[in-house]
């Protein structure tokens, strides 16, 4: 057992507006207990959870903003939670947590903010926790509340878990989030998503190519490791033979889990998507189906034992990894009902699977497809997988192979930008599921395999691929959660790294890349309503109300990503890091 290193300084700073924030109203709010977060969907004025509740929904049952009204949603207020040098590679790529008209949220550089914004006409900063770090550039998801207590982790490259006091932003532990380094394969390691609160544990991950990573529960208590699931399996673990070869190609790992996790409470299953294998340009370094990567894993929250698995792509290698947020909802299939898992790919399928067993339901693709011929349907593996090779060639001239500047030209989708840590939506009320993301295809190309050598991989990244892609487009889609089919489709100019926020209001709110803020029309994607920030916009939007008015923001200076997606227009847009709120 890890266990966690306790504190008596307190690593959080009062400004002077904060003290006067203090003074001016109460900083109590109700206990987030397990049952609240159980039960969050009941609770539409507050948004507990990273993506509304633990199926993932990101959806409000508030409907005072809707179709009639939302033209003349307005900037109500903007905070600032700026910090170090932001336009260096900083992501803003996470979305607020609500209670009681208290707001927590973090930046990439490791402060946690608690925002009173019970006036509905303004945020006033009550604390901010400063984690110190040395270097900060990304952090997703949303911090996580329960109890009393608030817990975050770090920043990216600095390896730790913070439990904070609520009501003063006292720091209350924190406890390292490291793996083995032996274990892991590197001593340089990441963490991009904050925890999760189930019961009495919080639950994280690692992510990065070139390790192996893990899923890890740590005590809510004290921050003692409870249990750690590795997505690449050692030897002697199930799925290691996996990883052929005797150069101890598992080492170099890859299968990292970038969003946060869905929770069933009646399977007691946490369902996380996993990275692609590592390098993923070169399938002939890693022989093998390479498990768990590019998968679905169902984790147990208990003891940290695998309950199942599915498999998208065998010996992926196109960057095809399957973060995207999981969404739990039941439909009828066959006549029967059915609780089940869905998953935005982003190998160009929309995947449904059985919740409690994990068996292959349906996939349908919702965009340009042509890295396969198609999906078994009845395992869902790729018509071309061959379970006795140990290198797989999918359709012709799609796997790549490495010297062969031929192979996987023209490839469809284009990985950068397809559905990862843009959260979906689903509305129960249709039936429907909905993502932002963006259209494209490219190619790519690896002058020569790698050596077969473990060595190679510690202390440095693999390199030598090139990857060419024309301009891309965003686009929102819509499929019909009882057959998986794409229903409607709206193309944009810029691309969407925000996901979309559906409400009962009949409304979906998304984000593209040049800073525009936009309502649609759930049922048909028209465009309602727009607001242009002026900077790059990644994070989702989240909603909620204070003294039944009801509220959307959302956190800009995001991710610029002209380069990769050859808007080369955006390269002079400027990161400026605001909570930006707005009202009727």
């Amino acid at each position: 057992m890890i266990r966690a290193r306790n504190f008596t300084r307190a690593s959080f700073w009062l400004s002077a507006v904060a003290g006067s924030a203090l003074a001016a109203a109460p900083v109590l709010a109700a206990e987030v207990t397990p049952e609240r977060l159980l039960n969050a969907q009941s609770e539409p004025q507050n948004w507990l959870l990273p993506y509304g509740d633990y199926n993932n929904h990101n959806h409000s049952s508030l409907s005072q903003i809707n179709r009639s009204n939302v033209g003349d949603l307005r900037v109500v207020f903007m905070q600032s939670i700026g910090g170090a040098d932001f336009q260096v590679d900083s992501r803003f790529q996470t979305s607020p947590a609500v209670n009681d008209g208290f707001m927590y949220i973090g930046n990439p550089w490791g402060q946690v903010f608690k925002i009173d914004v019970t006036s509905g006409a303004g945020g006033k900063i009550v604390w901010i926790n400063d984690a110190e770090v040395e270097e900060g550039t990304r952090m997703r998801g949303t911090v996580a509340l329960l109890g009393n207590d608030v817990y975050a982790n770090a920043a990216q490259y600095d390896m730790r878990m913070i439990k904070m006091d609520a009501s003063s932003g006292e720091t209350i532990w924190e406890t390292s989030t490291m793996l083995d380094e032996e274990e892991a394969g590197r001593t340089d390691q990441r963490q991009t998503i904050h925890p999760i609160a189930i019961g009495d544990k919080l639950i994280t991950s690692t992510t990065g190519t070139v390790r192996r990573n893990a899923v890890s529960a740590h005590s809510a208590e004290d921050g003692e490791v409870l249990w750690r699931f590795w997505t690449i399996p050692g030897p002697g673990e199930f799925g290691h033979e996996t990883w052929a070869g005797d150069w101890d190609a598992y080492r170099t790992g890859g299968a990292a889990v970038w969003t946060q996790g869905a929770y069933d409470p009646d399977t007691n299953l946490v369902y996380y998507g996993t990275g692609e294998p590592s390098p993923w340009y070169d399938p002939t370094y890693r022989p093998g189906d390479n498990l768990f990567s590019v998968s679905t894993i169902a984790i147990n929250v208990d003891t940290g034992e695998l309950g199942w698995y599915f498999q998208e792509i065998p010996d992926e290698s196109w960057d095809y990894d399957t973060v995207s947020p999981r969404m739990l909802y039941d439909i009828t299939v066959g006549g029967s009902s059915r609780k089940v898992m869905a998953a935005w790919s982003r190998n160009g399928f929309y995947y449904t699977l059985d919740r409690a067993s994990g068996d292959f339901l349906y996939a349908e693709p919702y965009t340009e497809v042509n890295w396969t011929e198609g999906l078994d349907p009845k395992t869902g593996m790729p018509v071309e997988y061959d379970p006795n090779a140990l290198i797989q060639s999918y359709a012709n001239n799609m796997s790549m192979v490495a010297g062969d500047p031929d192979s996987a030209q023209n490839t469809c989708p284009y990985f950068y930008g397809m559905p990862t840590l843009m959260p979906p939506t689903y509305d129960a009320r249709n039936m429907m599921s909905y993502i932002g993301a963006q259209e494209g295809c490219f190619s790519q190309f690896l002058a020569e395999a790698y050596e077969h050598d473990a060595s190679l991989f510690l202390g440095k990244r693999f390199s030598g691929r090139e990857s060419s892609i024309d301009r891309s487009i965003g686009a929102v889609f819509a499929v019909d959660a009882r057959t998986g089919s794409l229903v409607n489709k709206r193309n944009m100019e810029y691309s969407v790294y925000s996901g979309t926020l559906g409400t009962a209001g009949g409304l979906l709110f998304t984000a593209t890349v040049d800073g525009r803020i936009m309502a649609l029309d759930k049922d048909t994607l028209t465009e309602l309503w727009a607001f242009n920030a002026g900077t790059p916009m990644s994070s989702p939007p989240m909603t909620y109300s204070v003294d039944g008015k009801q509220y959307v923001a959302i956190l800009s200076g995001g991710q610029n990503s002209s380069g990769l997606q050859k808007q080369e227009e955006l390269k002079l847009l400027q990161r400026s890091p605001n909570v930006i709120v707005f009202g009727l």
